[in-house]
C-alpha cells in the first residue's frame, strides 16, 4: 500500500509540474560548476581568438543581411572615396550618337556650300 501511495505521488508530481517541489533541508549537494569560489580563467590567446571569431561572424551576418535584402540602402564610409572619370571637369566631353550624326551632316553641308562659293 505504501508503494502504491508513492507511485501515486510520483504520478501527480509528473502530471502537474506547476506544483512546488518539496525539499528536505537535510539534503544538500555541492555545485562544482557555478560555485563562487571557482576562479574563471581564460587564456589571453583564447580571448583574442574568440573576439576575432565574433567579429568575423558579425561581418558575415551583415553581408548575408545585405545580400538577402537588396532594398536596404548602401552604407558608405565618408572616408572612402573614388575618382569619377565621367563627370569630372577635365574629362573630354562625349557626344551622343544623334549629336555626332547631326554634326557630321552640318559639316558636310558647310563643305558643300564652301565648295559652291569658291
Amino acid at each position: 500500500l505504501a508503494e502504491a501511495a508513492a507511485l501515486k505521488k510520483l504520478a501527480v508530481d509528473y502530471a502537474h509540474p506547476e506544483r512546488a517541489v518539496e525539499v528536505d533541508p537535510a539534503s544538500f549537494g555541492r555545485n562544482y560548476f557555478s560555485r563562487p569560489s571557482a576562479v574563471e580563467q581564460e587564456d589571453e590567446d583564447d580571448a583574442e581568438e574568440r573576439e576575432a571569431i565574433l567579429a568575423e561572424a558579425a561581418a558575415l551576418k551583415k553581408l548575408a543581411a545585405d545580400y538577402a535584402h537588396p532594398e536596404r540602402p548602401v552604407e558608405v564610409d565618408p572616408t572612402a572615396f573614388g575618382r569619377n572619370y565621367f563627370d569630372r571637369a577635365s574629362a573630354p566631353e562625349q557626344e551622343d550618337e544623334d549629336d555626332a550624326e547631326e554634326r557630321e551632316a552640318v559639316l558636310a553641308e558647310i563643305a558643300a556650300l564652301k565648295k559652291l562659293a569658291a
